[in-house]
């Protein structure tokens, strides 16, 4: 039997609000690509070329998204939760889909990892579960892992400073046996972290761990975002140093709209970008038809498709989504601005989430 594999793809993206009011959260684009393309692209390289999606918030854009990115010889269905079904819940309503040994990643954290080498220590130590692990530097929003000799030992999600007992934590990526399906209940929303692992190890069950190699980022803040972007950009981009471009970037070859500008380090640059006279670009992403005004600064950000920023502006540690409009000479530091809004000139915008009027519906 062949592997397949189920990814997780049906959260609102409470954290990044108000991102995700306009789009799912495994949407988000990174360094040019949606976020849940990486899981997608990890699985293939791994052999895994039938996939099922669950979702749910915004399903007919994630929908949309997946089939317009996905390779052409990836077989893709997609599961439609109508109530939310929890993590293990809709691996269970998804159940049917798979007959043998699965992989489960999820669509909305940034994982770009060789899943060969998990299941490759699934299979060697005969496990009927086995969860990748990661190493991070604030656990506490996450599934923290107590390893010992492979096998996990405790487990708590989410924990508080003092109850965090380590670094190493769930990158919610697993490879599991049909037969765990029946742990997990029909009809009722059920979790991985909160309920399935901790009700597994109470009763004695050998749960694995696999030290996973690879990028993983929990992408749940606008500056993940950011950072993703970056780091992305740095592992596939290309080194180059030139009159106006001195960094590791992703972009166009030939792109007439950037000789006026200045651009530096990990950056990311679609497709008909505009950089007037002495503008610069600091490791920052900047998506397809944005039209930026000399003399702008623009560091550590993120600019959606089809934006516009007047002369003189300054942007820093921000997200700009799509096509808003920026005037003249203002200043937007780590905020976050709606889509369609019109920002005037000389205007000042710090540490604030501004929302346009419009917030689309969430099918």
């Amino acid at each position: 039997m062949t592997i397949k594999g189920i990814v997780m793809a049906g959260g609102k993206g409470t954290r990044l609000r108000p991102i995700t009011y306009s789009i799912p959260k495994p949407m988000v684009p990174i360094a040019g690509r949606p976020c849940i393309d990486y899981t997608l692209n990890s699985f293939f390289n791994a052999g895994i070329k039938d996939v099922i999606i669950t979702t749910g918030y915004k399903f007919q854009a994630l929908i949309e998204g997946v089939l317009e990115h996905k390779k052409p010889d990836q077989n893709i269905l997609f599961s439609v939760e109508m109530e939310p079904a929890g993590t293990a819940g809709s691996i269970r309503i998804a159940g049917d889909f798979v007959d043998d040994t699965f992989v489960v990643g999820s669509g909305d954290v940034l994982a770009d990892f060789d899943i060969r080498e998990l299941i490759k220590f699934h299979r060697d130590r005969k496990s009927k579960l086995t969860i990748a692990l990661t190493s991070v530097e604030d656990p506490s929003q996450l599934g923290v892992v107590d390893l010992e000799n492979d096998l996990v030992k405790r487990f708590i999600e989410k924990p508080t400073k003092d109850e965090a007992f380590s670094n190493l934590v769930n990158a919610g990526i697993y490879v599991i046996e049909p037969e765990i399906l029946n742990f997990i209940p029909l009809n009722k929303p059920y979790d991985f972290g909160r309920q399935l692992f901790p009700e597994l190890l109470k009763s004695g069950f050998k749960v694995y761990g696999f030290k996973a190699s690879g990028t993983w980022l929990d992408t749940g803040r606008p500056n993940d975002m950011i950072t993703a972007n970056q780091i992305m950009t740095k592992k596939y981009g290309r080194k180059i140093k030139t009159e106006n471009v001195d960094g590791t970037v992703i972009m166009p070859q030939n792109a007439t709209g950037l000789k006026n500008g200045i651009i530096k380090g990990s950056t990311y640059i679609g497709n008909g970008v505009n950089l007037g006279k002495n503008s610069t670009v600091t490791s920052s992403a900047i998506y397809d038809n944005v039209t930026i005004g000399s003399n702008v600064e623009i560091v550590d950000s993120m600019i959606m498709d089809s934006v516009k920023i007047m002369d003189g502006t300054k942007i820093y540690k921000s997200v700009i989504m799509r096509q808003t409009s920026i005037g003249e000479n203002c200043e937007i530091n780590q905020s976050v601005l709606s889509p369609r809004l019109n920002l005037q000139s000389n205007s000042r915008v710090y540490n604030v989430s501004l929302s346009s009027e419009v917030v689309e519906d969430e099918n």
